[in-house]
């Protein structure tokens, strides 16, 4: 997972954002949400292959609605694949989430939360939750943090802002 919005602001669908991190195509058929929400994604078909691949470094965004209710509500690029919908909604409060592969092995979970280390601003101020450094676990609230921007970025790379480095703001208190 790349990207969460569990509590979207306002009547928007929620949506994750699944993201092959490697330079070879991922076969995705019948692989399934089993935590959190419920989703399916299609069997093969010789009609379209193609639809059940994961390319390389390719993001897909799968969504509480329908393609064109998803892409109405957020900025996604034409070229991103948008599934859905699934079935129940991620608890504005916390949980688990899950995706396994056509054979039950697990392909990804995390589980976020609406408090503690988690950013309240993705808890319905319209933030989603953006997935950090792809070199580190997946599963660990030190590599995620709030999208810059309201809505998120659906379907596209976070590019990290530059950082410009500030003299110390600590006052000497006791003086």
């Amino acid at each position: 997972f790349s990207e969460m919005m569990y509590h979207p602001h306002g009547d928007k669908p929620e949506y994750i954002e699944v993201s092959n991190l490697t330079a070879t195509p991922l076969d995705i058929t019948d692989w399934r949400f089993t935590e959190g929400v419920d989703y399916a994604f299609p069997s093969f078909s010789t009609n379209s292959p193609a639809l059940t691949f994961l390319k390389a470094f390719e993001r897909i965004v799968v969504s509480a609605a329908d393609e064109a209710t998803t892409r109405a509500a957020y900025p996604i690029p034409a070229a991103v694949r948008v599934f859905g919908p699934w079935t129940g909604n991620l608890s504005d409060a916390g949980e688990r989430v899950t995706l396994k592969d056509k054979n039950g092995a697990l392909a990804c979970t995390v589980e976020y939360n609406d408090r503690g280390h988690w950013s309240p601003a993705a808890d319905g101020a319209g933030h989603s939750l953006v997935f950090k450094n792809p070199n580190r676990v997946v599963d660990d609230w030190r590599n995620w943090t709030v999208s810059e921007r309201p809505d998120g970025t659906p379907g596209y790379e976070v590019v990290s802002l530059v950082e410009t480095p500030v003299a110390n703001p600590e006052i000497n208190l006791s003086q």
